[in-house]
């Protein structure tokens, strides 16, 4: 059996190499595991390039060169082995190429994987908690939050397909002021209605800080259908607890049924209500208290993030109205996350809370945790682009654009690609009239329309009654000869590495990249195939004339048919870890026609 991947594969041999090495005493022993081994960045150079004579050549004294020539010099080449070419590049960097025939004998891997082509085996560690989109609960979704989403998800199925044991978790904010907030709206809204079925009712103020959206009029409407004139008076009820929880109910509501649509869903749902109810904010306090973290001045308690972090200021965890803040909740929350078994905890954050990473790191540093097993992904913001100018999205205010508004304009696969087009960490711009258009200008289209064409292409073949081909053997692949061929069977080749790669660095846009590369060399291919070779996969109507069927290589046909198999199936692959569908057919971009699709 070959190693998981084409790096690994590499990777393998110079281990051998390099062991022969230890083994001789020139230079000192390495794991395999830190030989490092990266696609090679220029073509001529070859695929894959290493460092690791840079690495032994100090602790051996001996130069790198020196080192790199000895291991290239026990590298097998030719009859079996998979490298064809092996050199020394510049200080000390190894150059290897591999044979055609490796990347032709991955065909057959590819379509015997499927669905499990670029799945990693299932670790059993490290345990991941990703928390990812937690928000107050005070209303529909809107764009920025959809990014969150995006990100989230697509980095839990990333995570889970690189063999990664991941729990997706929604941390719901339903305690303090925002939701007091909306409780004290979603009553104003409540009279609202009262009044319009009994002039009677008193008139009264809407909260200056109010939620004021469509949906807390509709809030107030279906708490008057359900309980009448329970709450009506001339102030909000001294009890207004059964109304905040009616308010959060309805908007959690909300949020999960645009999740749905958005296809996205969580392992757990933890509410911060929770976490006071069942004492774990008093006892984390105590236990900070205990150990000497705590202080306590003008009128409030602060934790000592100055020494333990050493951050500009100590920061309020009980204000002096008793009342405890979020950082105090959220470091409660952190704690049980780590007592739940969990080894990281990998956190889904707006860019605007780039201060409290350092504050809750303090914390973990305070119980005596390693602080980097809390990791931070920072969501930078979403610009929507209506006519070229940035719609608002201030929530109280209610002129915000929905996610669901986004997703029924343009369509949930747009949706996710277009904000997981970019790093996490850079602005996005969502330009809404590229997301719908059909044309390979835009980015999704293009893509998806790459495995339509697969599709396409062999309905094609079934059309014409081409012949049935023969089981896919290494003669058969080999005729996958041409260097645009085999660029790309290398691409579906590294797959497995690309996933492992982008998710070790919890980076999901990685995986558009991917495609859109993909799917942008199968593009070329058509014009390199028809322009410089003079060829097509299928015969064209020129072609068939005469005893077509018993003279056109069908042989090679069904070699590039299989070819188109595999092209599919990693697209779908990919597509499908991002939360995009690889749909079987799409409307033809201008000036294409049928015969584009041979």
């Amino acid at each position: 059996m070959r190693p998981f991947s084409a790096r690994e594969t590499v990777r393998e041999i110079l281990a051998k190499a390099v062991g022969e090495l230890v083994a001789e005493g020139v230079v000192g022993a390495v794991a395999p595991e830190a030989i490092s081994v990266e696609r090679a960045k220029r073509a001529e150079h070859g695929d894959f390039a290493s460092n690791i004579a840079l690495a032994l050549a100090k602790p051996a004294g001996k130069a790198p060169r020196v080192v790199a020539e000895a291991i290239v010099a026990r590298l097998p080449r030719g009859g079996s082995s998979p490298i064809v070419e092996a050199s020394v590049a510049g200080p000390g960097f190894i150059n290897v190429r591999l044979a055609p025939v490796f990347w032709q004998e991955t065909l057959a891997e590819i379509l015997a994987a499927g669905d499990d082509w670029g799945r990693a085996p299932t670790r059993t560690a490290p345990k991941i908690l990703l928390e990812y989109l937690s928000a107050n609960p005070t209303g529909p979704m809107h764009v920025a939050h959809g990014r969150h989403a995006a990100v989230g998800d697509a980095l839990a199925r990333l995570l889970r397909f690189a063999g990664y044991p991941v729990t997706s978790e929604f941390y719901v904010n339903d305690a303090g002021n925002q939701v007091h907030m909306l409780a004290q709206s979603v009553w104003a809204r409540y009279m609202e209605t009262a009044r319009a079925a009994d002039p009677a009712v008193p008139t009264v103020p809407f909260p200056e800080n109010g939620y004021k959206g469509d949906y807390v009029r509709d809030f107030g409407r279906t708490l008057f259908a359900r309980d009448g004139a329970r709450w009506v008076g001339a102030a909000p009820p001294s009890d207004i607890e059964p109304i905040r929880s009616f308010a959060i109910a309805e908007s959690l509501g909300i949020i999960r049924a645009t999740l749905e649509r958005f296809d996205v869903a969580f392992d757990v749902w933890q509410s911060e209500r929770a976490l006071h109810e069942a004492g774990d904010v008093a006892e984390t306090l105590a236990a900070l208290d205990a150990k000497g973290f705590i202080d306590r001045h003008d009128d409030a308690v602060w934790l000592k993030t100055t020494a333990l972090w050493g951050d500009d200021k100590d920061r309020v965890v009980v204000k002096s109205d008793g009342l405890p803040t979020y950082l105090l909740a959220d470091i409660a929350y952190h704690r049980k996350k780590l007592a739940r078994g969990f080894d990281e905890l990998c956190d889904i954050w707006g860019a605007d809370h780039h201060g409290h990473i350092a504050r809750m790191q303090a914390a973990l540093k305070a119980f005596g945790e390693d602080p980097a097993r809390l990791r931070v992904i920072l969501i930078q913001i979403v610009s929507l682009l209506r006519d070229g100018k940035p719609v608002a999205m201030g929530k109280r205010e209610g002129e915000f654009v929905t996610l669901d508004e986004v997703v029924s304009e343009v369509g949930r696969d747009a949706t996710r690609y277009f904000y997981l087009m970019r790093r996490h960490d850079t602005p996005l711009e969502f330009d809404l009239e590229l997301a719908k258009r059909q044309s390979l200008d835009n980015p999704v289209y293009y893509v998806q329309y790459g495995h339509a064409r697969c599709a396409a292409i062999r309905r094609r073949a079934v059309e014409m009654d081409a012949p049935q081909r023969p089981p896919l053997s290494p003669e058969l692949a080999a005729e996958l000869a041409l260097p645009e061929e085999l660029a790309i069977l290398r691409r579906l080749a590294e797959f497995p590495d690309f996933v492992a790669d982008a998710a070790a660095a919890r980076e999901p846009h990685r995986l558009t990249t991917y495609v859109a590369d993909l799917a942008g060399e199968f593009q070329s291919y058509y014009t390199q195939l028809q322009k410089v070779h003079d060829d097509t996969i299928l015969p064209q109507e020129r072609h068939r004339t005469g005893d077509w069927q018993a003279t056109w290589d069908w042989r090679k046909t069904a070699a590039r048919l299989y070819w188109i198999d595999a092209i599919a199936q990693v697209m779908r692959n990919a597509l499908g870890l991002l939360g995009v569908s690889a749909p079987e057919s799409m409307p033809r971009p201008p000036t294409t026609t049928k015969e584009d699709d041979s």
